[in-house]
């Protein structure tokens, strides 16, 4: 049967003569299937994400992977842009001033990564906000060695305060310090 001769809107998977002859040197490579896979994706630089949706995955015994499917260009980059749209449009239709004097926003939870991530990124500022103004001032550093503070804020990038306040917590042992700020 030809391809010609399929009728229209059947569910017939047709392969290729080099994907059916890959498929059984896979056989004869003792190659096992995973069946539980949905999509597999590939990252490239510039945030261009290859997917493959339902693909046919084999594992080796040696942990190495055979992936079968349709790979579809996935652009990270205008993804990002489209939610932040939306999510902009969200934020402008939801929110109003009460009689108080304060404004609310009441908007849908919103589960996309674009929105996850932009509310651990404004969490995040947050905390850091929050830190600078405790480690605002002048910080005690007797008793402690001046080139010890230095390599912790070296290695951990974080302010000397926090280095100081990390060595005394630990009695003034570099590497439990280190290992605490990072």
């Amino acid at each position: 049967m030809s391809i010609e001769e399929i009728p229209q809107g059947a569910d017939v998977n047709v392969i290729p003569k080099n994907e059916k002859k890959a498929r059984e040197l896979i056989k004869k490579l003792n190659l096992k299937p995973i069946k539980s896979v949905t999509r597999v994706t590939f990252k490239q630089r510039g945030n261009l994400i290859y997917a493959i949706d339902h693909p046919d995955v084999y594992r080796s015994a040696a942990g190495t992977y055979v992936v079968f499917g349709e790979a579809k260009v996935d652009d990270m980059n205008q993804r990002l842009a489209e939610a932040q749209a939306l999510q902009g449009q969200s934020e402008a239709g939801h929110s109003h001033t009460h009689a108080d004097g304060e404004e609310h926003t009441h908007s849908h939870e919103d589960k996309s990564p674009a929105a996850i991530t932009a509310d651990l990124e404004k969490a995040s500022l947050a905390d850091n906000k929050i830190e600078e103004e405790e480690e605002e001032g002048e910080v005690d550093e007797s008793g402690l060695d001046s080139k010890d503070i230095d390599i912790i804020v070296e290695q951990t990038q974080v302010s000397r305060a926090k280095a100081v306040k990390a060595l005394r917590a630990h009695d003034g042992d570099m590497v439990n310090a280190i290992m605490d700020l990072s």
